[in-house]
């Protein structure tokens, strides 16, 4: 598998996909045959999208985003980019940031940011996301999703489950009792206090704060995750959208609305408004404002609703253009996009 929440290893038609969420602002990544990436920009929820991606490198998959003190920062496959002007312009970080490698996720606590690095463990800023430096205590190489929660900061893992700090020296603390051996954690998420972990093929679990441990609930198996307002969104890989409004315990599968565009699926092409049962999300992105985003094999969704309908995001996006990360900041959402090519013959 490949990494920017999960690592496909795809044929030349398909697509991979990763992304973390923070703050109110979307961001989208994407990845195809030709690995032409993009960033797009958009201000009214995700109807119309423009090119935001000057200074960027386009042949570098973007697999996160973050956001703080009024900086972005974008992780990609050849490092941290960041950009002062809501992204309209994008220069290299300093540091760590450019010899880390591939960056899967970020996260900020209190006034110091985090970045999850395929191989060279977490790293850390202490000035707003402009230069980074990596975090020697943390115990684990590849961290896949993080996530601020109680005032600690929570990293998952390829194979060595969750891990916890406070982020002002203390050292990195297990949180994996109740979790699978050698667990990979592929996406965190909050909802009304509740930390959830999503595992893909082992499923959803739940942190019970009085045990200290976490318990499976639910039949979802996500590979992508999201709270927002009192309702958890999971994407599957394949198998669509699911929402659920109490804390995991039972769900609801996501419906296209039925407008002139086709469905949440590359495998049903029609215009019907049926999402398809197998259609693949790779990545999700929410704000506390209930408006969700997902990214799909056929291109960018979004839901208004707290995830029970979704619409197809089309206006100045290509129309092959994979989401794999998202951001969403309170006055425009950012998306890192692939643009799919048509194999030679196809």
């Amino acid at each position: 598998m490949s990494d920017s929440r999960l690592h496909h290893s795809m044929s030349s038609s398909t697509l991979l996909a990763i992304a973390t969420v923070l703050g109110a602002t979307t961001l989208v990544g994407f990845n195809a045959t030709a690995d032409d990436f993009a960033v797009f920009k958009s201000s009214d929820h995700g109807r119309s999208w423009i090119r935001s991606d000057s200074g960027m490198p386009g042949q570098s998959r973007i697999n996160a985003f973050g956001s703080a003190d009024g900086l972005l920062f974008a992780g990609t496959d050849a490092g941290i980019f960041i950009s002062s002007d809501e992204a309209r312009h994008w220069q290299p970080a300093a540091g760590a940031a450019l010899t880390s490698g591939r960056i899967l996720s970020f996260a900020v606590l209190g006034r110091k940011a985090y970045a999850g690095t395929d191989a060279r463990g977490l790293l850390a800023s202490s000035d707003g996301g402009r230069t980074w430096a990596v975090e020697a205590a943390f115990p684990s190489q590849k961290v896949r999703c993080l996530i601020a929660h109680g005032n600690r900061i929570h990293a998952g893992t390829d194979a060595n489950g969750v891990w916890v700090s406070n982020g002002s020296g203390q050292p990195w603390s297990r949180l994996s009792d109740g979790l699978p051996n050698n667990s990979q954690i592929f996406a965190l998420a909050v909802v009304r206090g509740k930390l959830f972990a999503g595992l893909y093929s082992q499923g959803l679990y739940a942190m019970d704060e009085r045990q200290h441990s976490w318990v499976k609930t639910g039949p979802v198996t996500p590979l992508a995750l999201a709270g927002v307002e009192d309702a958890l969104i999971a994407g599957h890989n394949p198998g669509g959208l699911f929402s659920s409004g109490d804390q995991g315990a039972s769900w609801s599968k996501g419906e296209a609305t039925v407008q002139s565009f086709s469905p949440l699926s590359a495998l049903q092409p029609d215009d019907s408004g049926e999402l398809s049962p197998d259609a693949p999300v790779w990545e999700l992105g929410a704000n506390d404002e209930g408006l969700v985003f997902a990214g799909a094999s056929a291109g960018i969704y979004y839901s208004e609703d707290r995830g029970r309908t979704w619409n197809r995001a089309r206006h100045g996006l290509p129309e092959k253009s994979p989401g794999i990360a998202f951001l969403l900041k309170r006055d425009f959402v950012l998306a890192g996009t692939l643009t799919q090519q048509d194999d030679a013959g196809d």
